[in-house]
Parts: structure tokens; sequence; C-alpha cells
């Protein structure tokens, strides 16, 4: 199991920190994710080249633990999207803290922006955030990726190895979801290609992310594809192969 980085206080990560922690003391498991997360698990993330705002919080939880996530997050003073959270189904809680107007997002079983995946099993990997596995899986998901995504992953594959098991990025789970789906497949490779081209801003950090990068390509392309996946590849991209996130549905 890895271990929490050494980070820098942020009053974002206590307030993270803080929902969390209250969330364990009444038997509801919450944990971080997005731009707070990589901070949590990554080194380089407090470093000048890979560091970048993160102003928001984003969470997972179990859409069982619904009512009483309510209750909590507005027993520590956040304010409901109440429009928002209804329409979503119980997929889905977006909150504003009535302190200082930070948005709080709360995806429940499932992360579904570009692509779905469920986290709800994995929730017990660490006691603050998700696996580095399922953080950089939540960042490869993206199709139009953008600083922060590439600042994220930078950081991730600078700080930790592509492995076969979850004591580092799990190459081997991520291999196993793109040869099941094609739309996921092609998703996560053109991300990883993008990564490996932008290395050029980063100071002395470059060839050990590019080695790690190419090391998952590797693994992508050799695991054994299903049926369904060759079927959709000769589809191609004459029909879209990932979804369009809700305009005010982009986590941090």
């Amino acid at each position: 199991m890895e271990t929490l980085a050494v980070v820098v206080p942020s009053e974002a990560l206590a307030a993270a920190t803080q929902i969390i922690s209250r969330g364990e003391r009444e038997g509801v498991r919450l944990r971080l994710l997005g731009g707070l997360a990589f901070k949590a698990l990554c080194r380089s993330a407090q470093e000048p080249e890979f560091l970048r705002d993160n102003k928001d919080i984003d969470l997972m939880g179990r859409r069982e633990d619904v009512k009483r996530i309510m209750q909590i997050m507005e027993t520590l003073g956040y304010r409901p999207r109440v429009m928002f959270n209804k329409l979503s189904l119980g997929k889905r809680l977006i909150y504003h803290d009535s302190r200082d107007g930070r948005r709080v997002d709360i995806f429940l079983d499932e992360f579904e922006m570009c692509h779905k995946f469920k986290f709800k099993q994995t929730l017990v990997a660490h006691p603050l955030t998700l696996s580095i596995t399922d953080l950089v899986i939540t960042k490869l998901q993206v199709v139009e990726m953008t600083d922060k995504e590439f600042k994220d992953l930078a950081a991730a594959f600078n700080d930790y190895e592509v492995t076969d098991d979850e004591t580092g990025i799990n190459g081997e789970r991520i291999a196993e979801l793109c040869s099941r789906d094609w739309g996921i497949y092609r998703t996560f490779t053109g991300s990883l290609v993008r990564l490996r081209g932008s290395l050029g801003s980063l100071n002395g950090s470059s060839e050990k992310i590019a080695g790690e990068v190419d090391h998952l390509l590797g693994k992508i392309e050799s695991f054994p594809k299903t049926l369904s996946w060759k079927l959709r590849a000769k589809i191609g991209e004459s029909v879209r192969w990932y979804e369009l996130p809700e305009a005010d549905g982009d986590p941090s």
C-alpha cells in the first residue's frame, strides 16, 4: 500500500480532510480525487513545474450513504446545489462552502465524465484518497486534456512506477480496462501520447515520465483485446466514443 506524500498544508486540503474525518466518525466512507488528491499522493505536485491551483474539492462516496452525506455536508456549513442534486438521481452531489464559496463535488459509486468507471470497491485503498491508479484513470479519461490534467499526470508518472499491481500505477488494471472497451482504449492512448509529446516544458523530469508513459502504452497495446473491442475498433472514430460532460460538471 502506498503512503501519503508529505504535503504543504492548504485550506482546501484541510477542508477536505475535515469532511472525510467527519464521515469516518459516522461510518460514511469518502475519499479524495482531483487535483487535491494528486497533491496528497505526489511529492512532485509541490514543485513549481507541476504546481497548480487546487481550490475546489472532489470526493468519491457510496450511493447508499447519500442521505448521511447530505447531513454531514450541511452540518459542516456547505450549501447544496439543490436543483442539480435532485436531477442527478443519486449519482452526484455539488455543494458550496457558505464561508468562502469553495465548491465540493461528490461522486457516488461511479466517476462519470467522458467515460464511466466504478470506484466503489476501491474506497478502502487509502485513508484520504483514491488509489494512484484510480486517480490516473480519472485524468486519462479526459478527451480534451488541459494544463491541470497534464500537470497531475506528469506528477504521478514522475513519482510512481508503472507496475503489475497496486504498489504503483497498476498498468495491468489499466490495460485490462482498455482491452474491453475500444472507446476507453482510444481516449487513454490518445491522452498518453499527448502527455508524452508535451514533456519538453518540464525541467529534468521528462525522461522518467516518458519512460513510465511508454511502459504503460506498451502494456495497453500488448494486452489481448476482447471480441467486442475488435468489433468496435472496425467502426473507429466515425462514431463518437466518449460522452460530453455537462458544462457545469468539470471536476478539478
